[in-house]
């Protein structure tokens, strides 16, 4: 999505398995944007450590949310299956949380917000997409574009790109304003994407 909207990037995942985190009482809506932000703060730190200039680093996370219960990615196949099911015939929310850090370490912080109704999926069809493991890394079992090629019922109130993992119509004229001003040699924007959807 970045490289499409004309920025060179570099990829660096944050390596951090955010479905091994055990979260409190904390809303979709704090969660994401926290993610986001210990990525690009643990990606900047590794850069540091092994002497890569600075640079700027843009980190983001995907959570779902069902009655106020976050979901991040499944365990395992029974996770995968318990999670979607309780997804089907009814509305559930996305969040994409972004954190964008500059050179000096500063950040900004954000997030967007969709709402997905997911309709009953024949059962023939669910098992095969459990068995080939099409939930793994995916927060709350699925990617939006690859249920849709495989004819889910779905419905996307919002923006898709949110449910994706990374809101750039929101987010490119923010990355277009602070790179506008870098020298010319300046480090290309670093895109730390170690969340279930890829942009």
């Amino acid at each position: 999505m970045l490289r499409d909207a004309g920025f060179e990037i570099e990829v660096e995942p944050a390596d951090l398995d955010d479905s091994a985190l055990v979260l409190g009482d904390v809303e979709a809506r704090e969660v994401a944007p926290a993610l986001a932000h210990f990525k690009a703060r643990r990606v900047a730190a590794r850069r540091a450590a092994r002497g890569a200039p600075p640079a700027w680093i843009l980190a983001a996370d995907t959570v779902c949310e069902r009655d106020g219960v976050v979901l991040g990615k499944p365990r395992d196949d029974q996770d995968a299956r318990t999670m979607i099911k309780s997804l089907t015939g009814r509305g559930h929310g996305v969040v994409t949380g972004w954190c964008l850090m500059g050179p000096d370490g500063v950040c900004r912080v954000g997030r967007d917000m969709a709402w997905i109704v997911l309709g009953e999926i024949p059962d023939d069809e669910f098992e095969r997409f459990i068995e080939l493991g099409a939930w793994k890394g995916k927060a709350g079992g699925y990617n939006l574009p690859e249920v849709i090629a495989r004819g889910w019922p779905v419905r996307c109130e919002g923006d898709p790109e949110t449910v994706v993992g990374l809101p750039l119509r929101r987010l490119e004229p923010m990355l277009r304003e602070v790179l506008r001003d870098q020298p010319s040699d300046a480090a290309h924007p670093r895109v730390s994407r170690a969340s279930e959807r890829s942009a």
